[in-house]
């Protein structure tokens, strides 16, 4: 049993080393916080081996139930006996006492009851892994800090990305009212890609459930700095989902149904002509009762009529990209903000992202999900482990069919959710007829009329289950 005074031993430790490292060297401007987790990281892999694999787990639950303040006590003790400039000394205090509070985000669990409890399955063995615990960059603001001009205060630290900080907020006057989650816009010339995703958001909500998109409860464009308030979803992402497996892979039925609750969020979205751009596990959040909501718009596109051919958007939706017209191009620093892991290595790079991207994602988040390793790759030979492992062929062959080339795939995520209504319900084949013989004659999908591609299970553009085709 690890007490909670060993893990304040063993963030004092971390953080003597870290200052000790950092001492004497000198970053230029902002890249100060950047350059504190390389060395955050393999300090703290190195100290990790100095215990029993059997004790880490409880070593972390003692790590994340240590407050912050208490935290910033600790790594303060530290830093005053440290020779360290004093301006970088500021920055790696606020960073390292914040390491607490990301480890117990990241090691939540939907179903672990608002306690941590680290299974021998979450235990970082790389340093890459050890990353996913610790902040990645200094956070701009601390828990307890009230948000001026609002009723805000700040509990937690949801996420941070490379232009902004979610957190965890509750108000200070009516203290009954659901938290909620604040996302922070932490740079000015990214505000236009702020009040993009208030107007995509609120476009999306118009004719979304409550289910599908985590709800923009209100905005706060002037603030300083600007930011959105979402409603708080409190099971955390898909990670957590995944690691409530204890490393094993789950069910196809479930990964069917998650992906089922994705992709009819998405839907809703292309059929308003919208992208997403963005879909990752870390994006795609779930309530304690295991449903799936789909958030962070921030990088999402609104599709241009003319691209409609090209993308798989709804023609329908063209007005909405007129009525955003005036929302400003992308940023340049999110043209290029898309994780590498579910971007489209197939797509022209002179066309502009749109559903197909979002499809292509979702079939490499299924993949994922079905070797039960989020940051699993989709190299060669995928098809070939998910069968060996059991998966069923007619959910293989919709993966494949979301990552195969642009002119095969899903046109959006309506045809996909389609095929997956459609998964596992085998077809019989006409009378008199074989389903080889049934397989082999499909010319034209019997739904949409859109012409088969060969061997194809389910319709590219409308999903349907051609007839013969069964597992």
């Amino acid at each position: 049993m690890i007490s909670d005074a060993e893990a304040e031993d063993f963030l004092g430790s971390i953080s003597a080393a870290v200052l000790n490292d950092l001492t004497g060297l000198a970053f230029p401007g902002s890249n100060t916080a950047m350059a504190i987790a390389p060395y955050a990281g393999r300090i703290f892999f190195r100290a990790l081996k100095k215990y029993r694999i059997l004790d880490i787990p409880a070593l972390f639950d003692a790590l994340t139930r240590i407050p912050f303040a208490r935290a910033f006590s600790v790594v303060e003790t530290q830093a005053a006996r440290s020779e360290m400039d004093e301006d970088l000394k500021r920055e790696v205090v606020k960073y390292l006492s914040a390491i607490p509070m990301t480890s117990r985000q990241v090691l939540h669990r939907f179903d672990d009851g608002g306690h941590v409890t680290t299974l021998v399955s979450q235990i970082p063995r790389t340093i890459e892994e050890i990353a996913r615990l610790l902040p990645a960059r200094t956070p701009r603001f601390q828990p307890g800090d009230n948000v001026p001009g609002y009723d805000y205060r700040l509990a937690i630290l949801l996420g941070q990305g490379g232009f902004a900080e979610v957190w965890k907020a509750g108000q200070t006057e009516l203290k009954e009212k659901p938290s909620v989650a604040l996302k922070f816009c932490l740079d000015e010339a990214l505000l236009p890609s702020l009040r993009r995703e208030i107007e995509i958001v609120g476009a999306l909500q118009d004719q979304a459930s409550d289910k599908d998109i985590v709800n923009l409860l209100g905005t706060a464009y002037n603030a300083d700095p600007p930011f959105l308030i979402y409603e708080y979803i409190d099971g955390g992402n898909l990670c957590g989902w995944l690691d409530s497996f204890a490393g094993a892979a789950p069910s196809p039925k479930d990964v069917t149904s998650i992906l089922k609750m994705t992709a009819r969020a998405v839907a809703i979205a292309h059929d308003r002509n919208i992208a997403h751009c963005d879909l990752k596990p870390a994006n795609l959040l779930i309530t304690r009762e295991g449903r799936v909501k789909v958030a962070d718009f921030g990088i999402g596109r609104v599709v241009a009529a003319d691209q409609d051919s090209k993308n798989g958007a709804r023609p329908d939706g063209a007005e909405l990209a007129g009525a955003f017209s005036n929302s400003g191009s992308m940023p340049a620093p999110l043209q290029q903000a898309y994780t590498p892991a579910y971007r489209d290595r197939l797509r022209d790079r002179t066309m502009p992202a749109g559903p197909l991207d979002d499809v292509y994602a979702m079939g490499v988040i299924g993949y994922q999900l079905l070797v039960g390793d989020a940051s699993a790759r989709m190299e060669g030979g995928w098809r070939r482990y998910l069968e060996k492992h059991g998966v069923p062929g007619d959910l293989v062959d919709i993966i494949e069919t979301c990552v195969v080339p642009p002119s095969e795939r899903y046109v959006n995520a309506g045809a996909l959710l389609a095929a997956l209504e459609h998964c596992g319900k085998v077809a019989k084949a006409r009378p008199g007829k074989s389903r080889a013989e049934a397989r082999t004659t499909v010319k034209f999908c019997h739904r949409c009329g859109t012409r088969a591609p060969a061997e194809k299970r389910f319709c590219t553009n409308c999903g349907y289950r051609f007839l013969g085709c069964g597992a």
